[in-house]
C-alpha cells in the first residue's frame, strides 16, 4: 500500500495547480469550512513575503522540535506527512531521526527553502483544501506545526479531520498553548485574526471535534506545547 513506513507518500506525479482558487476551495471543503478566498490569498502572500526572515524562526523552533521528538520516542522509520511544512523545519527534525517525510505547503517561497534544506524529501506545492485528494490511512503520522492557530475554527476542524483520516497511527500538533510575548502577538495580529480564539480553547477540545484524543502532551517552551493525538473511539464528524 502506498505510504507505508519507509515509502514515499501517495501523491500523483503532478498535482493540479489551483487555477480557480474560489471554486477549488469551495469544492474541496464541505459546508463552508474554508477561509474566505480573499483571506486565503492574503495568507499566502504574507508567508511568501516573510519567507526570507524564516531563518530566525527556524533557529528557535528546530531545537524545540528535536527535544519533543526525543521525548516522544515514536516508532522508528515512520512515514510522515508534514502539513504546511513551511521551510521544512519540523520535516528536518523527523528526517534526522530516520523517518520518511513528505511535506506540503501553499507558499512557493517557503517551499523553495525547504527543498534546498531537504533535497531527499518529497515536498509539494499544495493547499490544505486539496487534502481530500489523498487516500485514507496513507501515512503513519500526520503533523501540523504552528498551523492551527492561524486558521478560523471551521478550517481547524477540517484540517484535523483530514489529518485523522490520513494518519494510521498518530496526529502530532505543535502550537501555542497560551499567550505569547508581545512580538508573537504582533506577528499573529499581522498574520490574521484567529490566534486569540485558538489559545482561548484547550487543544483537547478542538481535537475532540475531529474525532481525536490527546494521548500525550509535552510543553516545548514557555508558550508552546506539542500534543500527540490518537483516534478516539468515536468516528470523526
Amino acid at each position: 500500500m502506498p505510504g507505508t513506513s519507509g515509502e514515499r507518500g501517495p501523491f500523483p506525479e503532478e498535482l493540479p495547480n489551483i487555477r480557480n482558487p474560489k471554486s477549488e476551495i469551495r469544492n474541496s471543503v464541505e459546508g463552508g469550512q474554508a477561509e474566505s478566498v480573499d483571506e486565503r490569498h492574503r495568507t499566502r502572500q504574507f508567508f511568501n513575503l516573510v519567507a526570507p526572515a524564516f531563518h530566525v524562526i527556524d533557529r528557535r523552533l528546530l531545537p524545540e522540535y528535536r527535544r519533543a521528538l526525543e521525548k516522544l520516542k515514536l516508532e522508528p522509520e515512520l512515514s510522515v506527512l508534514d502539513l504546511a511544512t513551511g521551510t521544512g523545519t519540523l520535516a528536518a527534525a523527523f528526517a534526522e531521526r530516520g523517518h520518511t517525510v513528505t511535506g506540503i505547503d501553499f507558499a512557493a517561497r517557503l517551499l523553495r527553502r525547504a527543498r534546498r534544506r531537504l533535497p531527499q524529501a518529497d515536498l509539494r506545492l499544495m493547499d490544505l483544501a486539496d487534502l481530500p485528494q489523498l487516500p485514507d490511512d496513507a501515512y503513519d503520522v500526520v503533523a501540523l506545526a504552528y498551523v492551527l492557530h492561524g486558521m478560523p475554527p471551521q478550517m481547524r476542524r477540517f484540517a484535523l479531520c483530514q489529518a485523522r483520516r490520513l494518519a494510521r497511527r498518530h496526529v502530532l500538533v505543535f502550537d501555542y498553548s497560551g499567550p505569547g510575548r508581545w512580538y508573537v502577538r504582533l506577528i499573529e495580529w499581522i498574520e490574521g485574526p484567529h490566534y486569540p480564539s485558538f489559545i482561548d480553547r484547550p487543544l483537547a477540545e478542538i481535537a475532540a471535534g475531529a474525532g481525536l484524543i490527546v494521548e500525550r502532551e509535552e510543553h516545548t517552551s514557555s508558550m508552546g506545547t506539542c500534543w500527540l493525538l490518537a483516534h478516539s473511539d468515536e468516528p470523526s464528524p
